[in-house]
C-alpha cells in the first residue's frame, strides 16, 4: 500500500463533516480561483499552513486540530489533476502555488475532485494547541445535532459544537463552542 495522505481541519468543522459522512471540497472564491476546487490532502503528515483551521480558536482551547488519515489511491497529485482541469488555467496555477511559499510545498499537494465517503477514510485524530500528540476520535464517533445549522461531537470530557453560517468569499463559516462533556448533558 503507498504511504497515506492526510487532509486537515479542525473540530469547528468536524461534526459538520462526520454528519455529512463524506468529505468534500469547499467553495473558496478567495483570489479568484475557478469551480471546481478540490478536495485537498498532503503527504505531510504534520500538515501545512494552508489547511483549514481557526488558529485563534485553536490556542483559546476552543477547537482541536483534526487530521484525516487517506489512502494515498484516493488523490492524485496536484500537478496532474490541475493539468486535466481546464478551469485552472497556467496562471492560476502559478498564483496559487506563489501564496504557498513559506507555508505548504505543492509537490506534497494531492487532490481529488469527487467526495469522499466515510468507509473510505483510514482514521481521523485530534490535537490541542498545548498537547502535540494526535490521538485517534474514540469509535464508533456520534454526531450530537443541535439545530438544523449546529452540531457537536465529544472528544474525551469536552463536547466540541459549531454552528455553520455563512462566510465571506462564498465559503461556509463555523461560529466555535466548547463545554465540559458533563455540562452538555
Amino acid at each position: 500500500m503507498n504511504a497515506p495522505v492526510y487532509h486537515f481541519t479542525d473540530t469547528a468543522r468536524l461534526p459538520h463533516i462526520l454528519f455529512s459522512g463524506e468529505l468534500r471540497a469547499g467553495r473558496n472564491q478567495i483570489g479568484g480561483f475557478p469551480d471546481p476546487d478540490f478536495l485537498w490532502a498532503t503527504t505531510s503528515a504534520t500538515g501545512d499552513r494552508t489547511a483549514s483551521a481557526s488558529m485563534p480558536a485553536l490556542r483559546e482551547g476552543r477547537v482541536r486540530l483534526v487530521r484525516f488519515t487517506l489512502a494515498a489511491q484516493d488523490f492524485e497529485p496536484w500537478d496532474t489533476i490541475v493539468s486535466r482541469v481546464p478551469a485552472w488555467t497556467p496562471n492560476h496555477v502559478e498564483r496559487l502555488e506563489r501564496a504557498a511559499i513559506g507555508k505548504s510545498r505543492p509537490q506534497d499537494w494531492r487532490c481529488r475532485l469527487a467526495p469522499l465517503p466515510a468507509d473510505q477514510w483510514v482514521g481521523i485524530e485530534t490535537r490541542s494547541y498545548t498537547d502535540k500528540v494526535w490521538r485517534p476520535l474514540p469509535t464508533p464517533w456520534s454526531v450530537i445535532p443541535l439545530d438544523a445549522q449546529s452540531y457537536a461531537v465529544q472528544i474525551g470530557a469536552k463536547v466540541y459544537a459549531s454552528t455553520a453560517v455563512p462566510g465571506p468569499h462564498g465559503m461556509a463559516a463555523y461560529v466555535p463552542t466548547v463545554l465540559n462533556a458533563e455540562d452538555a448533558a
